[in-house]
């Protein structure tokens, strides 16, 4: 959200710096072009915050060190509940997913086992693009793709 508010305010500076130094009609579109694009930049590339409980939470956790990270997700929520930073009813709400997530954990469809493996999809990144968890799950039992 701040990116995106930055992006605006950057964008209305540099409207007003180009409608000041060119003609009218010229000014108009070119300050109004590069404010958007600005703006679209900003959106497309908003960051979340170091703390965020979506950067370390697992939806589905397979193995120890996912299930680790969402413990540690669920400790940063406490504290911040316990620094009054999220009111009761948030802190209640976000404690109730992940008591969901421990209680019901991803089945096998075809022969109901719990465990399973993640299988990481090859792909090439373009330099400065996030690296990404794309993939599937497998059945460690029966090899069935969970979709």
């Amino acid at each position: 959200m701040n990116s995106i508010i930055t992006g605006i305010i950057i964008a209305i500076v540099v409207f007003f710096l180009i409608q000041t130094v060119m003609p009218f009609p010229f000014g108009l579109v070119l300050g109004i072009g590069l404010g958007g694009i600005i703006i679209w930049y900003a959106k497309k590339h908003e960051s979340r915050s170091k703390d965020s409980l979506l950067n370390y939470r697992r939806v589905d956790p397979i193995n120890e060190f996912e299930k680790e990270q969402n413990d540690e997700a669920l400790r940063i929520l406490e504290k911040k509940y316990i620094e009054e930073k999220i009111s009761k009813e948030e802190y209640l709400k976000m404690k109730k997913e992940f008591e969901d997530l421990e209680y019901n954990p991803r089945k096998c469809k075809v022969c109901g086992s719990e465990e399973f493996e993640f299988i990481l999809e090859e792909r090439i990144e373009e330099p400065g693009e996030h690296t990404s968890d794309l993939g599937y799950y497998k059945c460690k039992r029966c090899g069935q793709n969970e979709n």
